[in-house]
Formats: C-alpha cells, sequence, structure tokens
C-alpha cells in the first residue's frame, strides 16, 4: 500500500468567496495516475460528511510533497 493523499480546494456554499485547501490520506497499490479513480469514493464520502461545502478541484499528491506537514 502507498500513501497518497487528495487535495482538495473547498469553499463554503453559501460564502463561495471563501475557499481554502484539504488534505485527505488515502491508502492504494499502484502509480499515482491511479489515484484518479481511486480518489472519487473518498471525495464523495468528504462531501457527504462536509455539507457546507462544495469541492471546487482536487488532484492527488504524495504527502508532504508540496510543503505540508505530514
Amino acid at each position: 500500500m502507498d500513501n497518497i493523499e487528495v487535495i482538495m480546494l473547498v469553499c463554503q456554499i453559501l460564502n463561495p468567496q471563501v475557499c481554502e485547501e484539504r488534505h485527505v490520506p488515502i491508502q492504494f497499490q499502484g502509480p499515482l495516475s491511479a489515484c484518479v479513480w481511486q480518489a472519487q469514493p473518498h471525495i464523495a464520502q468528504w462531501t457527504l460528511e462536509h455539507p457546507k461545502y462544495v469541492v471546487k478541484k482536487w488532484r492527488c499528491g504524495i504527502p508532504g510533497a508540496d510543503g505540508q506537514p505530514t
């Protein structure tokens, strides 16, 4: 299993100019490009758990690769 994270730009539904980046760790086997398929259920689950936000865009990354603490 590899540690990968889904990095989402999420914005408040009632205040769409207020956005922030959220990191959701996931585990899967395969190349980073496979994360495109693996991430979708995790994004859907996050959206259900955070109904006041909308996901504007997302990508997959390696934890800590963009300077964020792991």
